[in-house]
């Protein structure tokens, strides 16, 4: 029975092949998301990657979280809406480890389009407990620093954003920030200085519809025409 027995070597190469199969399985239903990803600067073809995933997926959750990033990037918030709940019943009704971390993301969804569609006191509430819940999610405590400005709670909005200022990632939400707590404290040039250096960038990779950034800049050069 000498053949039966496993040495060293062959333990950690069948250990090694185990964990490379659950790490493929469970990052398989992201594949179109990675691909979406590698195209922010692509509109089109970040909308065709997040298509397929809804395709592909189904009824997953993240088939619904890929949906409802489409429709927000399209601007189609009850839409975006809509695809967000379905998701979230589908983490209540299946409360898998992947679907409890998976309902962050859409509850994040969620959050943005209160914010896109000015609801910023709903904005703020979801984006705090998510903050509260998973506190590596920079971009929801970005979120929770521009509600506060669009409420005019300067000092509020300053605080959070002092949280994210020394963080590498969310680089254009901290534009954005800087943007709006400058609007919200009077200082519309400075405002929108920030908000052209976004928009050199790129809207989409802030997960925003491109016309809540033209709204802004249509709203800060009256203000600052107003205010000359």
């Amino acid at each position: 029975m000498e053949y039966l027995s496993l040495n060293l070597t062959s333990t950690l190469a069948g250990i090694a092949a185990v964990l490379l199969v659950m790490f493929i399985r469970l990052h398989w239903p992201f594949r179109f998301q990675y691909m979406a990803n590698l195209f922010k600067r692509r509109l089109n073809i970040r909308l065709r990657w997040l298509e397929a995933s809804y395709r592909k997926n189904r009824s997953r959750a993240v088939a619904m979280l890929d949906k409802s990033t489409h429709e927000i990037m399209l601007g189609n918030y009850e839409m975006a809406e809509k695809y967000i709940v379905q998701g979230i019943n589908v983490c209540k009704e299946r409360p898998t480890l992947f679907n409890q971390a998976m309902i962050h993301y859409l509850f994040y969804n969620l959050a943005i389009v209160y914010y896109s569609s000015e609801r910023y006191n709903e904005s703020l509430e979801v984006a705090f407990r998510i903050y509260q819940r998973d506190q590596g999610m920079t971009d929801s405590l970005a979120l929770i620093a521009c509600s506060h400005a669009r409420l005019g709670e300067v000092e509020s909005a300053i605080e959070a954003y002092q949280l994210i200022a020394s963080k590498r990632s969310a680089k254009d939400w901290k534009l954005f920030c800087l943007a709006e707590i400058e609007a919200a404290k009077g200082n519309y040039e400075r405002a929108l200085s920030h908000l052209k250096q976004l928009m050199d960038k790129s809207a989409s990779l802030l997960h925003l519809n491109h016309t809540v950034l033209e709204k802004r800049l249509e709203e800060w050069k009256k203000a600052s025409t107003q205010a000359s």
